[in-house]
């Protein structure tokens, strides 16, 4: 049984130590212009409105921790706080960046999908999956510190939004 243990033990280190994975941790500003209403409500007698009512811009502000691998790919989970000219709010989601190339100014993809609530005028708020697609450029200002900027599609709260990303990463 030992040597099971210890086999297995060595493999995985070994998987790591051939992975090349690393930690990496990020923080991220954005603004969220609204673009449109993509869900509409025949109104009944509860409703009180759509979530963002007033077709608010956002911000967000984010931390988001995972792993590199290979330098290249990078997979975490993130916390936001969202604030939707007054309407407050927090996410929860997934992020995968990916770096087209190792080279120091490179162009980047970026997927993010999970779940945010709003405080806004039902009584215990709203919650919406949110889904984003987005494309910018990163910078590696040493081998373990870049900067990025990126844009794309975001769908939340029964809206589409544009962020408008930057960030910094080690």
């Amino acid at each position: 049984m030992n040597k099971f243990i210890l086999s297995f033990l060595f493999s995985i280190t070994g998987f790591i130590c051939c992975a090349q994975l690393n930690y990496s941790s990020r923080l991220e500003i954005g603004y969220l212009p609204y673009l449109s209403q993509t869900i509409k409500v025949e109104p009944g007698p509860t409703w009180k409105g759509y979530e963002l009512d007033n077709k608010q811009n956002g911000l967000q502000i984010s931390a988001i921790n995972g792993i590199n691998i290979k330098e290249r790919l990078f997979v975490g989970v993130g916390v936001s706080y969202l604030n939707y000219e007054g309407i407050n709010g927090y996410s929860f989601f997934g992020d995968i960046k990916f770096l087209t190339s190792k080279k120091r100014l490179s162009p980047l993809l970026n997927f993010r999908a999970g779940d945010s609530k709003l405080n806004n005028q039902y009584e215990n708020g709203s919650k919406s999956g949110t889904v984003e697609f987005a494309a910018g450029i990163n910078y590696k200002m040493t081998s373990r510190f870049n900067i990025y900027a990126k844009a794309g599609f975001m769908f939340a709260h029964g809206a589409t939004f544009s962020p408008i990303r930057i960030g910094v990463g080690i």
